[in-house]
């Protein structure tokens, strides 16, 4: 059946996400969510529905993975312990280079166990072969906002023009066929390796199809200060002077930020995509996203890609966002337990172009079910608190997206994963073998 009815021990509800109904009830009815409120006010209208009991569990707005390179699961692990370039330049593209398409479908498919065993309902992600995670995300039946990359060598077009000629075409017929969950827009990857010319073909086309423009800025300081030698300018700046913002913007990593870069992402539509545990590790520095909120910007957390994270967990990243932000700004009262959960769940379905307002009636039902069955869930004094810093993606036990059930009881319902497990690990070995590592 598509209507489903679920009996919680806790709803986190609300667009804001700060409202918490304990002994609380969910009604769906085919995509949408047609009540919420105490079991038993709840429970009078369900006729027919099937019941999903979780009595010691919470139930929260799905989470929602702002920045992935989804195929790079496969990558998991070849590089710790360099700085951003050199990680690049030596590690990654090289392995990049020996991917074929079959390898990005099985790396998305990966990556679609991990998200959905993670609570993770969406991703919003920038790599080459788009259709091969395309089919990898409709098989999944997760949603997915596919950013083709502009990017020159890259192993599935070759030159810089090869790819822009196959990205064109390839958004030109994909922009007028939307799927309910998986939907297109484009991946510049960053001012520092897209020609301006083709910045403006990015713009064109973005515009023409009113695609979202998904784009790594102001990642690095020192990304910062090679854009004001080139440009005299900072990446946002110069995106800015392009005529680049006059489409949607979904800007990865924005840790090296000025004031002007400020007034830009306030004034255009422009939405920051945080990755704090990856700029922690790659030693990029902790964006301030406590001023962008201050500011009226938006953000959405995201984990980036496997090759740099390692995991795709959002629990984890949102519990990180929301500590670095009270060190940042030597603040402990910035980032609330509720505003740090809305910017993993809300604002990404929002960066996702889906109009959801958490679990709320009339909202689009993707919600993910957390156990309080381990010890560090108890005792439950504050079950925003708990959610924020206690849980791990571990405690997932179910997760519907578009009301349907795609993992119940932490079992998947769209996936093989044995099978996956079992090919991923072939193709990595593969590669590594073929780079000599």
């Amino acid at each position: 059946m598509s209507d489903l009815f679920i009996d919680s021990k806790f709803i986190v509800s609300g667009f804001t996400c700060n409202k918490v109904i304990k002994q609380g009830g969910i009604l769906i009815e085919n995509n949408e969510i047609v009540a919420v409120g105490k079991v038993e006010d709840v429970k009078k209208l369900v006729s027919g529905h099937d019941k999903l009991e979780r009595k010691n569990h919470i139930a929260i707005p799905s989470l929602v993975n702002s920045h992935t390179h989804i195929p790079e699961t496969l990558l998991r692990g070849i590089c710790d312990n360099e700085k951003l370039m050199t990680w690049l330049n030596d590690y990654i593209w090289p392995f990049e280079r020996q991917m074929t398409s079959e390898d990005a479908y099985y790396g998305t498919l990966l990556g679609c166990l991990e998200l959905i065993e993670s609570g993770t309902s969406g991703f919003i992600d920038q790599y080459f072969y788009a259709e091969s995670i395309e089919k990898a995300a409709k098989e999944a039946k997760i949603r997915a906002l596919i950013c083709p990359s502009v990017f020159d060598n890259t192993p599935e077009s070759g030159s810089l023009e090869n790819t822009w000629r196959h990205v064109s075409n390839l958004l030109n017929n994909k922009f007028q066929n939307k799927n309910e969950l998986v939907n297109f827009g484009i991946g510049p990857h960053a001012p520092y390796t897209v020609p301006e010319d083709y910045i403006y073909r990015v713009k064109d086309l973005a515009l023409k199809n009113s695609l979202p423009i998904h784009i790594h800025l102001n990642e690095t300081k020192r990304e910062v200060e090679e854009a004001l030698e080139n440009f005299g300018m900072s990446p946002i700046e110069y995106v800015h002077k392009l005529g680049l913002t006059e489409g949607k913007i979904l800007a990865a990593h924005c840790v090296d930020t000025s004031n002007k870069d400020w007034k830009i992402m306030k004034e255009t539509d422009f939405t920051v995509l945080h990755n704090p545990q990856s700029n922690l590790k790659m030693t990029s520095g902790i964006a301030p996203i406590h001023s962008y909120l201050d500011l009226g910007i938006k953000v959405t957390v995201g984990t980036d890609g496997n090759a740099s994270n390692n995991d795709l967990g959002m629990l984890e990243e949102i519990s990180t966002a929301a500590m670095l932000q009270k060190y940042k700004s030597n603040n402990p009262k910035v980032l609330e337990n509720s505003q740090a959960l809305q910017l993993g769940t809300v604002n990404g379905m929002k960066a996702l172009g889906v109009n959801s307002n958490g679990i709320s009636n009339n909202s689009i039902a993707d919600i993910t079910i957390l156990s309080l069955e381990r010890s560090h869930s108890w005792p439950q004094n504050n079950i925003l608190s708990n959610i924020i810093y206690s849980s791990s993606s571990s405690d997932v036990t179910d997760l519907i997206i578009n009301g349907k059930i795609v993992y119940e009881n932490k079992k998947h319902k769209t996936l093989n994963k044995e099978r996956i497990l079992e090919q991923c690990s072939k193709i990595s070995e593969r590669i590594i073998t073929g780079m000599g590592k």
